[in-house]
C-alpha cells in the first residue's frame, strides 16, 4: 500500500479559521525572532563601543604614566664601586639566609608587640626543612583510620 508524503485528504478538510490561526502564530514567532535579532545586534554594538572606550582610556593612562615617568626620572648615574660592593654583599647575604630585611622588621615588630619592649632578638635563622616535614607528617598521621 502506498502512503503519500502529504495527506491529500487533509487538503479538502482545511478550515479557513485554522489556517489563519496557524499563519498568525507563525507571523508572531517570526516577528519575535526579528525583534530579538535587532536587540542582540544593538547590544553587541554597544558592547563593542564600551570595550573600545575602555581600551582607549587604558592606552591614554599608560601613555600619561610613561610620559610623566620619562619626564620626572633623572638620568641614572653610574654607581660607585662601594655601592656595587654593598649591593653585592646585601644580595649575597639575603640569598644565603633567605631572610630579607622586611622579614626581620616584621619579626621584630611582632616580638615587641607580644612580649614588650624588654625583649631582645639575639639571632634569626631559617629553620631547616625537617621542621616542616615533621609538621606535615603529624598532620598526615592524624588522618589515618583507627584500627582497633
Amino acid at each position: 500500500m502506498h502512503v503519500p508524503f502529504f495527506p491529500l485528504a487533509a487538503i479538502g478538510n482545511l478550515d479557513a479559521e485554522a489556517v489563519s490561526y496557524q499563519f498568525i502564530g507563525m507571523l508572531v514567532v517570526f516577528c519575535c525572532l526579528g525583534l530579538l535579532s535587532i536587540i542582540l545586534t544593538i547590544s553587541g554594538s554597544v558592547a563593542v563601543r564600551m570595550e573600545a572606550k575602555r581600551i582607549a582610556r587604558q592606552a591614554a593612562a599608560k601613555a600619561a604614566l610613561t610620559s610623566s615617568a620619562a619626564a620626572s626620572s633623572p638620568t641614572p648615574s653610574e654607581p660607585s664601586p662601594q655601592q656595587i660592593a654593598a649591593l653585592a654583599a646585601g644580595i649575597y647575604n639575603t640569598a644565603a639566609s633567605c631572610i630579607t630585611p622586611e622579614l626581620v622588621a616584621a619579626i621584630a615588630a611582632a616580638v615587641k608587640y607580644t612580649v614588650g619592649s624588654d625583649a631582645r632578638i639575639l639571632s634569626i635563622q631559617p629553620v631547616g626543612s625537617s621542621y616542616a616535614q615533621s609538621g606535615r607528617s603529624s598532620i598526615m598521621n592524624s588522618h589515618l583510620p583507627l584500627h582497633g
